[in-house]
């Protein structure tokens, strides 16, 4: 049971986040910048994918918040383990609002086991990348 409260937590983590590119990745959209952070979450460089997120109002988190990211990715990552790991993203569904400063993005994380899981994300424009919003900081 208390897997799966951590499980969950990270998942809604991962849910209300917005991507930052950062460390040379270009996302021109916001389906490939969640593209982008699975795929930095799968060489589990989660300093990087900490610095993916921005604060709902588009502002950086703090060194703090980052950490606290930070460690809510490395126990996501264990539970991704047990399903034999991340293997690929589908993006099932790309909303950008009229003004193209935020987006809402539907997928499917698939493991290398078989299992899928859909997932939500709401992202913002930064800059112009795209960042994905934590709404809980």
């Amino acid at each position: 049971m208390k897997k799966s409260a951590i499980y969950l937590a990270i998942l809604t983590v991962f849910s209300f986040i917005g991507f930052y590119s950062c460390g040379g990745a270009s996302s021109n959209s916001p389906g490939k910048a969640v593209i982008t952070l699975y795929e930095k979450m799968k060489s589990q460089d989660f300093e990087k994918v900490a610095k993916m997120y921005v604060k709902k109002d588009g502002e950086q988190l703090s060194e703090d918040e980052a950490k606290k990211i930070e460690g809510l990715i490395g126990m996501g990552s264990k539970e991704y383990e047990k399903k034999g790991g991340l293997d690929t993203i589908t993006i099932n569904e790309e909303k950008i609002s009229e003004d193209g400063s935020s987006a809402k993005v539907d997928f499917t994380v698939h493991y290398k086991n078989g299992d899928t899981d859909k997932e939500h994300a709401s992202l913002i424009k930064v800059n112009g990348d795209w960042f994905i919003q934590v709404t809980n900081f």
